[in-house]
């Protein structure tokens, strides 16, 4: 009976052991992200990049103004994007593209109306890299962090317009990608 006292201590203690070595490892990673994403050229909030313009979306989520919000957004470009997914002719694409905008518009009021995202208050955001998408269209890699220190990863479709660059969506993320 001891002796499985003994063993049972001894595997607790080995496993709060590697508990605590996880954590500084995770701590000491965390630390390093930080430092390579704090080196990062800054990101100016206006529509002249990418980047800007998910900026000037976050902000509209701080102040909670919906028709900023929708400002920044492009339903047109993510509505093609949706129905380039769909089989189906390009005369019905052609078609269906402004009821699709304004069902995609009038989703994301909706969804804003219900509820807003919380974690923007104190969050700052980075930007590692842009590539091209689709004509137009480029993915941007963000990582956010937020204001309990953690750290938010997001992939978000922006399209060049007549006025600056617009933000299409957020792509979805799967789980077993890496975070």
């Amino acid at each position: 009976m001891v002796i499985l006292l003994l063993v049972g201590i001894a595997g607790a203690i080995y496993y709060a052991y590697h508990e605590v070595l996880a954590r500084r490892e995770n701590r000491r990673k965390c630390k390093a992200l930080l430092a390579e994403l704090e080196a990062l050229p800054p990101v100016k909030a206006d529509f002249s990049t990418p980047e800007g313009a998910i900026l000037c979306l976050e902000e509209t989520y701080r102040r909670r103004d919906i028709e900023a919000a929708v400002a920044c957004r492009n339903f047109a470009a993510e509505a093609r994007l949706w129905l380039q997914e769909r089989d189906m002719s390009q005369q019905l694409k052609d078609e269906m593209l402004p009821k699709v905008t304004r069902t995609m518009e009038k989703s994301f009021r909706d969804g804003m109306a219900n509820r807003w995202p919380v974690h923007w208050d104190g969050a700052k955001s980075y930007f590692q890299k842009r590539e091209p998408f689709a004509e137009g269209v480029v993915v941007v890699s963000e990582i956010t962090l937020r204001a309990d220190r953690s750290f938010l990863r997001q992939q978000i479709l922006a399209a060049e317009t007549a006025n600056g660059w617009r933000v299409v969506t957020q792509l979805p993320s799967y789980p077993g990608e890496p975070a």
